[in-house]
């Protein structure tokens, strides 16, 4: 039993710190697109690989973050069966709870799976935004495509309401043990926590807006990704000022899940 649980940690604490490396790197890339229009092409999840890959020893480097997403997807699908219904709860709640560690498994999956292309040097999506494309184009091949990718849109913007849910009740602090924390690291918890799920729910407020628009207008060329959010975002008042927001909460969220590899509580 105590191997076990030794083994359930070890799994958590790399997933959360592959989670660290990503988000750190999409948000420094991030931060770079506000002074050019190439730089937003390049905040993607396959950038982040590919600039790995080309630092010296990145060959290593990659395999090791292949390796943790794999983890931390791997530890999303143990929490369905590990994780008990609360007395809090209601059984409708307790099932969302167990879809959303499925549906994140799988999304951590899909990168860890991207990463091993990249590192394998083989061809793959080229941006977030294609892809979001590439998806409604093909669903909406089908009678029911609208209706699902519309349905696609509302998951998405759950999630981002969910993500703001966090950032406002700071609920994830119930994830760590407070009493064995320190004043300075709790209010570190508290910071970046509450900034990386506010910069994740106003891309997944876009993101599911995208997916929504593409089904009402039966064009898929209007659902996208990150870049899309980007260049969405430079066309408002401050443009660039919000995007940089945005880096600066990707970068924080990064350091949040650093913290939550060191303190979160896995059992």
């Amino acid at each position: 039993m105590k191997s076990s649980s030794k083994w359930k940690k070890a799994t958590a604490k790399a997933g959360y710190s592959a989670k660290t490396v990503m988000y750190i790197m999409l948000g420094a890339f991030i931060l770079t697109s506000v002074f050019n229009t190439m730089g937003r092409e390049k905040a993607s999840q396959s950038h982040v690989f590919i600039t790995l890959k080309q630092q010296p020893l990145g060959q290593v480097f990659l395999g090791i973050l292949v390796l943790g997403l794999a983890c931390y997807a791997s530890w999303r699908w143990l929490q369905i069966f590990i994780t008990d219904k609360s007395t809090d709860d209601s059984f409708f709640i307790y099932m969302i709870n167990k879809v959303f560690f499925f549906v994140s498994g799988a999304f951590y999956f899909i990168a860890a799976y991207a990463g091993g292309k990249t590192l394998l040097a083989l061809k793959s999506s080229s941006s977030s935004q294609g892809s979001g494309k590439k998806v409604s184009e093909f669903l909406m091949q089908y009678e029911w495509g609208l209706v699902l990718v519309t349905a696609i849109g509302l998951c998405i913007l759950i999630f981002a309401i969910v993500q703001f849910k966090h950032a406002y009740t700071t609920d994830f602090l119930e994830k760590f043990s407070l009493p064995a924390l320190s004043q300075r690291i709790e209010k570190s918890v508290t910071v970046t926590g509450r900034l990386g799920y506010t910069a994740r729910g106003v891309v997944y407020s876009l993101v599911g807006s995208f997916f929504i628009l593409a089904a009402f207008l039966s064009n898929p060329s209007e659902a996208g990704g990150l870049q899309k959010a980007l260049e969405t975002l430079m066309q408002q008042p401050f443009g660039p000022y919000l995007i940089a927001a945005v880096g600066a909460g990707f970068i924080m969220f990064g350091l949040y899940c650093a913290l939550e590899a060191k303190y979160r509580k896995i059992d």
